[in-house]
């Protein structure tokens, strides 16, 4: 028998072990990314009371998989192994039946699902991101336009970018539309794109252009040389990296008038990407007015990239997926998965 298959049979028959092993690696990776930690800093990272955390590591060191040092605790050589191994055969795999299920249901092209949550653990944060710039990196040609979205999850991504990311390539990194009207301003894709380059040694270009401007605006706007320039950088962007936000969040980011706000209201808008707000069925019921990429663009790029993690975007992704993206590589969380595979199981 596949020994993945009696995983997913063992999955089924006693739900508690499986539990229990994606809580043991989650925490185990944690250990890893923060070393040395302490027990007390740790528990910021990881859903366990103060003894459940005191438990479990105790028996990660009694099986050599951490060491506990005056320091804090460190992962050990075996550790690393273990962890290696699990990567490499067992973490995406172990979610096969799902990924399979979603990439025909929604007409994707790859599905990746990393076990726990990306909002309440910071080993899952870790793991996805680097998913994430693994499978960019295996598409980066020599001379490569990669565009960005803003947001949170995309501020985590740049933290995480360093100068193995396109490394030897040509590569400029371009928000792929004009910036947020908003006080925060870390979050915006000039602000990403401007990170990330710096991070990973790469070019960059920005964008300046408020959204919601009128049609004369925007057109006025486009004659400026600096404006144009950025516009015909974005259009030989080849790849694209982004992720998912609730409609109502955004519309608030954006300090959208009332009036908008009422329209997202009685057209039940659930999520919105490159300034286009979608329902529940993937229909696109409002778009903003700005510069830039818009949805309709983006279906003509071959490799789109989106991450989303946490419970609380699951319906955001759900919408998203029913737009039917056929150019798009979906990292998600296993909290996002289990809230969209429950949807799907009722439709079909």
């Amino acid at each position: 028998m596949d020994i993945l298959h009696l995983l997913h049979m063992q999955n089924k028959l006693i739900p508690e072990m499986f539990a229990k092993f994606n809580s043991r690696y989650a925490l185990l990776l944690t250990i890893k990314v923060n070393q040395p930690i302490g027990r007390k800093t740790l528990l910021n990272f990881v859903d366990m009371t103060e003894r459940q955390l005191r438990t479990e590591c105790e028996v990660l060191s009694k099986l050599g998989l951490i060491i506990k040092k005056t320091t804090g605790m460190s992962i050990t050589e075996k550790g690393e192994e273990l962890l290696s191994e699990i990567k490499d055969s067992l973490v995406n795999d172990a979610f096969a039946e799902e990924k399979k299920l979603l990439r025909k249901h929604f007409s994707v092209k790859e599905v990746h699902i990393i076990a726990g949550d990306f909002i309440n653990n910071e080993g899952t944060r870790e793991e996805m991101t680097e998913l994430l710039l693994d499978k960019v990196n295996e598409k980066i040609t020599k001379e490569c336009v990669i565009g960005v979205s803003g947001g949170s999850t995309m501020y985590y991504v740049t933290s995480k970018t360093d100068e193995t990311f396109g490394y030897g390539k040509d590569v400029t990194i371009t928000p792929l539309r004009g910036g947020l009207s908003v006080v925060n301003t870390e979050y915006q894709a000039n602000n990403i794109a401007s990170k990330m380059a710096r991070n990973s040694g790469n070019n960059y270009q920005l964008l300046h252009a408020p959204d919601n401007l009128g049609q004369k605006a925007l057109d006025e706007l486009k004659k400026e040389p600096v404006v144009k320039n950025a516009l015909d950088v974005i259009s030989k962007t080849s790849i694209i990296i982004h992720s998912i936000g609730n409609a109502f969040e955004m519309a608030y980011r954006r300090k959208s008038s009332k009036e908008i706000l009422k329209v997202l209201e009685e057209k039940k808008a659930v999520c919105e990407s490159f300034g286009s707000y979608f329902d529940e069925s993937g229909s696109e019921v409002f778009k903003t007015s700005t510069i830039g990429m818009s949805f309709k663009d983006v279906n003509g790029i071959d490799n789109v990239f989106t991450i989303v993690g946490g419970e609380d975007k699951a319906d955001a992704v759900f919408s998203y997926l029913n737009t039917k993206p056929a150019n798009m590589t979906l990292i998600i969380d296993e909290a996002i998965c289990k809230k969209i595979i429950n949807k799907v199981n009722k439709i079909i």
